[in-house]
């Protein structure tokens, strides 16, 4: 049988993806080429339609913006679009490794659609990678992870990607706030795509585009000490800008490549595995939550402290449960610590739906979801103890607010 040790990010985007694995005795994530392919590390985002010689094409944007996938002249599907995509780009990772398998798997994309993030995990779903073993991720994240999974000496101090596509011009800037402990990272975005009219402007020479974009990066990046610059995207192909980044290259890092997001992808499937080498980092944005939350409890014959909810984590995307026997507790108490702040709160959970059967004669589901980076709802169900008590089918939530 083959073993769980493969670490796999995916970059998924409209037009082409890639794919990337962490393997047994890999320290850096090797990126798989399609092979015979003229793009090179990419993949075109496309699937056969069964039974005809048809392909479907630009499914995630319309995925995204909810319009129907029509194939062979029919709506379809689109977690079963999605899933035949998976199914095919995956595939790479068994002709690479046979007898291995994905340990955690890691998608990027850049649309940040909660309703996209759901049909993505369905389709995972229908192929056999359930939530446990999968995380879905936007660009930002990918790139801290991809920067901090770097020698210290690059992110030092402030650390800039230029992402450069046929009709995007993105800057993301790396903050961290060191005094902090764990040190908080987060990520400042700015648009830049009005600047692209005037780099595919055919009246303009290189030399006039090299000083439009030179003032657009030096605007960007002023006043900050910036350790690494990263350039990224089809958008600098055929040597575009590359006068200007010589000068860049001055007192900094820089560098060029097309990789970088699945490789982030990759370093986070090996993070959200267990195999934690960055967890001096909290990653905080406006849709992951800013606290741990965790329960004290008894098992493996010792007191420990079961983790629950962790920082940094994308608020839609926690749905985590657990069951427990109590041993003559009347309340779940629940140990809450902010990463910001540090404040520390305990929350208590009354078990009133289980009257008389709190001294190891229930079994209690707790299971915590979110309503929002600031509201975790509580579930409680009663699961009853085997034959001997039955469940009372009792169910109660209870809402926190976060703080």
């Amino acid at each position: 049988m083959s073993q769980r040790r493969l670490y796999v990010g995916l970059d998924i985007r409209n037009d082409i993806s890639q794919i990337a694995v962490l393997g047994p005795m890999l320290q850096e994530p090797e990126i798989l080429d399609p092979g015979g392919n003229e793009n090179g590390i990419d993949y075109p985002t496309r699937v056969a339609v069964p039974g005809t010689k048809e392909y479907i094409e630009g499914f995630l944007e319309k995925i995204y913006r909810q319009e129907p996938v029509v194939a062979a002249g029919r709506e379809t599907d689109p977690v079963n679009i999605l899933a035949a995509f998976f199914r095919k780009i995956l595939s790479k990772t068994r002709k690479k490794y046979p007898n291995e398998s994905i340990r955690q798997l890691v998608v990027t994309t850049e649309y940040r659609d909660y309703r996209l993030i759901g049909i993505i995990y369905q389709a995972l779903s229908k192929i056999g990678i359930q939530r446990d073993r999968a995380m879905v991720i936007d660009r930002r994240q990918s790139f801290i992870y991809y920067v901090l999974s770097q020698k210290k000496e690059l992110w030092i101090n402030h650390v800039g990607v230029f992402d450069y596509t046929k009709d995007r011009l993105m800057y993301l800037q790396m903050e961290t706030d060191r005094y902090k402990r764990p040190m908080l990272a987060a990520v400042e975005e700015r648009d830049y795509s009005d600047y692209i009219p005037m780099f595919q402007e055919k009246d303009s020479t290189e030399e006039e585009k090299n000083s439009i974009f030179e003032g657009m990066v030096q605007g960007a990046i002023h006043g900050k000490i910036i350790t690494t610059l990263y350039m990224t995207g089809n958008g600098f192909e055929g040597g575009f800008a590359g006068a200007v980044m010589k000068k860049l290259c001055v007192g900094r890092h820089l560098f060029q490549g097309d990789n970088l997001y699945v490789a982030g992808a990759c370093y986070c499937a090996r993070e959200m595995s267990g195999e934690r080498r960055l967890e001096e980092f909290v990653y905080l944005d406006e849709d992951t939550v800013e606290v741990n939350i965790s329960i004290n409890v008894y098992t493996d014959g010792k007191p420990q402290e079961i983790l629950l909810v962790r920082a940094g984590t994308p608020w839609h995307q926690i749905d985590h449960e657990i069951d427990l026997i109590p041993d003559g507790d009347r309340e779940l108490e629940l140990n809450v610590k902010n990463m910001r702040t540090k404040d520390k709160a305990k929350q208590c959970i009354p078990m009133e739906g289980i009257p008389g059967r709190t001294d190891r004669k229930a079994r209690i589901g707790l299971q915590m979801r979110f309503a929002g980076k600031e509201k975790c709802i509580v579930t409680v169900r009663d699961k009853g103890f085997g034959d001997f008590y039955p469940s009372s089918c009792r169910i109660w939530e209870k809402t926190i607010t976060i703080e």
